[in-house]
């Protein structure tokens, strides 16, 4: 309750009566409208108090009439309009339209910039506006929003780039090997994670039927085959599939191949030199034409074999003590156990059955991603749904007795599960194979960042224009200064538009010039938009803010505000830029872009303030009155000022223990899979079966080495069966790291499914006749011929033990082996590995998601190994190891070095910067030295929230010195304008503390709706750059006044030159800030203030 008496002492007389203050009260039935002034208003005061003999009669009296004038000035301002649009000449409007650069340039001339720019407040929003309204247009808000407006609904108006090498720089070695690799090899791989309940086995022959089923319906194009869909040829989008499945199709179908590869290769050998065809080549061709006719009764076809040559196959994936082979646990698992058992233990406990396993599909480059996801997807789906035989008979048809099945309870439609589980004593007419299939793989989830990118930007956008449009109503309605009696919710409203509406219109055109010069982006450039909207509305708060302190007409109030506050709000533009575009020096394009966008996006933020708050301002007669400043500031600035070096002796304190402890306790994790929305399917089935299959980051050697299987001459010189066991020797060592699993085409020939065994009638005979075939060939055929000796036999058993079966150990015998098992298996298997040319093959290599610690442990080691290959000829190596690991490995490198580039550049140029408007490069240095003290503290910050470096909080420092400058430029330039002093000092703080108070919450609530965005990299950076925020803020408000009161005190001064020689005379001038707040409630012509 604050009485008469109280009023005179604490705040000067003619803020609370004056001759020259007036107001209007409005009676509410007769209309009477009564003006007083001076000594009536006094004597009506105390009438009322005397009539009341309450305070509360007062308050309720005054604030009564707050209200009624609140009412009186809206009705009037109604009326206003009302008359304006009446009196609106279309003639005169284009006459001034017309007249408009003649005027403007005349005003330039003679009022300068500000006087310009506020020449025709209208006509300027106008113009903004509509810019803006073109920029949505290319800014996605369609594509989410406005789909009705979209000229191309399947096309994104943002170019985003989610792929893995988008993070790899210009020139870097990852990048140059991965290019070497697609010159035979597509990296676009996709995985389709396939998991198995109900006790059933990933080896049961009904299981890998619907397994083949799914692969037949998205590869139907195999070499082997015809490959046409209604007499035209089939577009083959799928380069290969690897899975269980295939392999046991290989296995099935090899025999006729093997058989063929045979007879044509024997009748090649009797040809002479440089002949392609030959009497015992067409002696081949018409054998394998009559052998070919008995194909279907004796060959398998490409198809899952019986149950009992499937766990023959099986059983010879598993090494002697029982452990799977690295080539099967690469393709399925045991990952659970018991699903019927009571102990939790039990069900998580591996019981010796597979009920896990994947299939890799290799897609072509030249179609589009997009296009192959979505065809997947939908073939999963509507297999998973199709109502198939539950078992099949020996010859293909269904076993009616067992009906049929779907994949699953999870898709069923409402009336399949009517059926499988009926409502009645009826028995289920449908039954389930516990089966799901989940696509995921790198493909995908490049495609999911590329979609969701800007969906997420749109899904949190609204939200932060919500919170910061109702932080800005808050701090400008006058309830905190005032409480209820003081509410002026239009004044709220008012400088919601007028600091919200430029800024939004910002976003919208920052997006949109991105979106219409087709600039690539990346995933990272999501954080633009709160950022800029958070930046963005301070630079309108400081101008109408300041236009609030001055006195005068509504133009003069406006030229010296921007006179003033316009220095320090394009100086903190000026750094704010700085600040982030040294993120340009990262050399990523993902924080490349980020660079780019955010220092952008501040010039069109700063353009927009500049042009639209102004006349925004007078456009809607923003008044403001002045209350004074807020007892806590007060308290905190004599802080700094009492004990100044006490507050320096704590910042230096935990800068000492952020820059010992807190670094090195901050781990360098890239993470790629952080990157990407978590909530995606494709996304969550990655992060299992990177734990599952101990697999994920999928890598490549590639080896440079003939491993031909030509018998030609020449070509017979050559050794390829020894580098072929220097491949095996690689892939073993390889196999040996921890958490690591390699494969290559020796996995394939060790499988003693695929059998060199042939049975033909007539070959012995054939082979015999042969008159030019080298003796060791001859030999070797007739091995192979000989079921006994080879039954049990692998090819690889054969190239490497060639005596323990009488085999010729000559280099013709062994290429002739190896020309049979190429021919035993169908072209796409066999370019898994092998490039067309046979000169070059590939170790694939998998691990999971690690820390970066031990994945570049792992991939030091695979490159130790990879050196030590030599080849059987010179020029024969193995590359070291690339893909989504040694990715990982180089951007840490990246990142760890080119921080202190970025920041170092952005603390650097803004010194510079501030030294030449300043004139002054200690002021410069006092000026940001809490910027650079707050950057300092983020790693004491990210040590105690347990926050590793990533690609994300990389840019932590660089955005801190873009964001925190702000605070510090604006209460160095208040002190600057009043001349230094400790005075000064203390009263810039207080003055500036409240501004600090509402940019900090203001910044806050924008950016706290990151924390929705469905990335996991992306709250642990929102969380650090949430609190470093208020650090920074805590820096200016306390360590800057605590640096300049300890050089005042010192004698050098904070402030040097003209203004400070003014100060120090006496020749200054301070402005009284304080007014009494319920008459200012009720005046209109109040000095406008915070």
């Amino acid at each position: 309750m604050i009485s008469s008496k109280q009023n005179n002492n604490s705040w000067p007389a003619g803020h609370f009566i004056g001759n020259h203050l007036n107001y209007l009260i409005l009676q509410q039935h007769g209309g009477v409208v009564m003006a007083e002034q001076g000594e009536d208003k006094s004597q009506s005061k105390s009438s009322n108090l005397r009539d009341s003999g309450t305070d509360s009669s007062l308050q309720s009296s005054r604030l009564s009439r707050s209200l009624e004038s609140g009412v009186s000035r809206i009705q009037n301002s109604a009326v206003d309009i009302s008359a304006r649009v009446k009196d609106f000449n279309t003639r005169d409007a284009l006459d001034a339209v017309l007249d408009a650069p003649v005027r403007l340039r005349r005003e330039w001339q003679e009022h300068g910039a500000i006087g310009a720019i506020t020449r025709f407040p209208l006509a300027t929003v106008i113009l903004f506006l509509m810019i803006t309204l073109y920029f949505v247009s290319h800014s996605g808000f369609y594509d989410r929003y406005l789909t009705q407006f979209d000229d191309d609904p399947n096309k994104t108006d943002l170019n985003v780039n989610g792929d893995l090498e988008v993070y790899l720089p210009d020139g870097s070695k990852v990048g140059e090997l991965l290019g070497l690799i697609e010159d035979d090899w597509t990296t676009n791989v996709m995985v389709i994670y396939i998991e198995l309940g109900g006790g059933r086995n990933i080896t049961d022959q009904r299981i890998l039927q619907e397994i083949s089923y799914i692969e037949n319906q998205l590869n139907p194009c195999i070499s082997s085959f015809n490959c046409t869909v209604n007499g035209n040829p089939e577009n083959d989008s799928i380069v290969y599939i690897l899975s269980l499945s295939t392999v046991l199709k290989e296995v099935n179908s090899s025999a006729p191949r093997v058989r063929e590869a045979f007879i044509t290769e024997l009748g090649q050998l009797g040809c002479g030199v440089g002949q392609d065809d030959c009497l015992t080549a067409q002696a081949a061709e018409e054998l394998n034409d009559a052998l070919a006719l008995t194909d279907e009764q004796f060959g398998g076809g490409y198809e899952i074999p019986s149950q009992r040559t499937i766990d023959i196959v099986i059983n010879e994936m598993y090494e002697d003590d029982g452990s799977p082979t690295p080539g099967l646990e690469k393709l399925a698992r045991d990952i659970k156990g018991d699903e019927t058992s009571q102990n939790q233990e039990s069900q998580d406990t591996p019981d010796g059955t597979l009920d896990r396993a994947i299939m890799a599909v290799a897609v072509s480059d030249e179609v589009s991603a997009k296009e192959i996801i979505r065809s997947t997807e939908e073939n999963i789906s509507r297999i998973s749904k199709l109502e198939r035989p539950c078992l099949f008979n020996a010859d293909g048809s269904p076993d009616n007795g067992e009906g049929l099945c779907v994949w699953n309870e999870d898709i069923m439609s409402d009336e399949q599960k009517e059926r499988y589980n009926p409502s009645d004593s009826q028995s289920p007419t449908l039954n389930v194979l516990h089966l799901n299939m989940t696509l995921t793989g790198p493909v995908p989830i490049t495609n999911a960042v590329t979609d969701r990118t800007f969906d997420m930007f749109w899904d949190i956008f609204p939200m932060a224009v919500v919170l910061v449009a109702i932080g800005l109503f808050v701090f400008h309605c006058d309830i905190l200064q005032t409480g209820l009696t003081g509410f002026r919710p239009l004044q709220g409203l008012k400088v919601v538009i007028i600091a919200g509406l430029p800024t939004l219109c910002a976003v919208f055109c920052t997006l949109g010039i991105i979106g219409w010069s087709n600039y690539e982006v990346t995933m990272t450039v999501i954080i633009v938009g709160p950022i800029l909207l958070a930046l963005g509305v301070s630079y309108g708060l400081h101008i109408t803010n300041r236009y609030a302190e001055e006195g005068g007409t509504k133009a003069e109030k406006m030229r010296g505000a921007l006179s003033s506050t316009g220095k320090a709000v394009f100086l903190s533009a000026v750094t704010t830029i700085i600040g982030f575009i040294s993120l340009v020096f990262t050399p990523m394009t993902p924080i490349q872009t980020v660079g780019i966008a955010l220092s952008g996006g501040i010039v069109v933020v700063y353009i927009l303030t500049m042009f639209m708050v102004p006349n925004l301002t007078l456009l809607l007669d923003l008044r403001k009155p002045k209350h004074p400043p807020l007892k806590p500031f007060e308290l905190l600035v004599e802080i700094p000022v009492k004990y100044n070096k006490g507050v320096i002796g704590v910042f230096m304190l935990l800068i000492l223990v952020s820059a010992t402890y807190g670094q090195a306790n901050v781990e360098e994790n890239i993470d790629m899979l952080k990157m990407a929305p978590n909530d995606e399917p494709s996304v969550k089935t990655m992060d299992l079966y990177s734990k599952e299959f101990n697999s994920g980051q999928l890598g490549m050697v590639l080896v440079q080495a003939n491993l031909t299987g030509d018998t030609s001459i020449e070509v017979s010189q050559q050794d390829p069966a020894e580098n072929l066991r220097q491949i095996e020797t690689l892939e073993g060592l390889i196999n040996d790291i921890d958490d690591t699993t390699a494969v290559s085409i020796v996995f394939l020939m060790k499988s003693s499914g695929i059998a060199p065994t042939i049975e033909c009638d007539g070959c012995s005979e054939f082979v015999q006749s042969l008159p030019l075939v080298p003796q060791d060939v001859k030999d070797t055929a007739s091995i192979l011929l000989d079921t006994s000796v080879t039954q049990d036999a692998s090819f690889w058993d054969l190239l490497t033990s060639p005596d323990a079966y009488g085999l010729p150990a000559s280099r013709q015998s062994e290429v002739f082996l190896l020309n049979v098992f190429y021919s035993s298996i169908t072209d796409e298997t066999r370019e898994i590995f092998i490039s067309k040319d046979f000169d070059r093959s590939l170790i694939l290599v998998d691990m999971p998601y690690l820390p970066v610690s031990v994945t570049s442990s792992n991939v030091d080691t695979i490159n130790d190994h990879t050196s030590t290959f030599t080849g059987t000829e010179p020029g024969n190596y193995a590359t070291e190891l690339t893909g989504v690991a040694s990715t990982t490995i180089e951007v840490n490198t990246l990142i760890v070095g080119s921080q202190w580039t970025s920041l170092g550049f952005a603390v650097i140029l803004t010194l510079i910067t501030l030294a030449i408007v300043f004139k002054d490069i200690r002021y410069s240095i006092w000026t940001t030295s809490p910027v650079i003290a707050t950057v300092a503290l983020q790693w004491l910050v990210m040590w105690r929230m347990d926050v590793d470096l990533s690609l994300v909080t990389v840019m932590i420092g660089s955005i801190l010195v873009g964001v925190g400058v702000d605070f510090s430029i604006h209460i160095s330039n208040r002190i600057r304008e009043l001349g230094g002093g400790i005075d000064a000092i203390r009263s810039a703080a207080i003055g500036t503390g409240m501004s600090l108070l509402e940019a900090a919450v203001v910044t806050s609530l924008g950016m706290f709706t990151a924390y929705q965005i469905p990335i996991e990299a992306i709250s642990p950076f929102i969380t650090v750059i949430l609190i470093l925020l208020w650090v920074a803020a805590a820096s200016a408000l306390i360590l800057l006044p605590a640096i300049f009161v300890t050089l005042e005190k010192s004698g050098i001064g904070a402030v040097s030159g003209r203004n400070s020689m003014s100060k120090r005379l006496g020749l200054g001038k301070q402005k009284v800030l304080d007014v009494d707040v319920l008459d200012a409630a009720l005046n209109d012509d109040v000095l406008d203030a915070w």
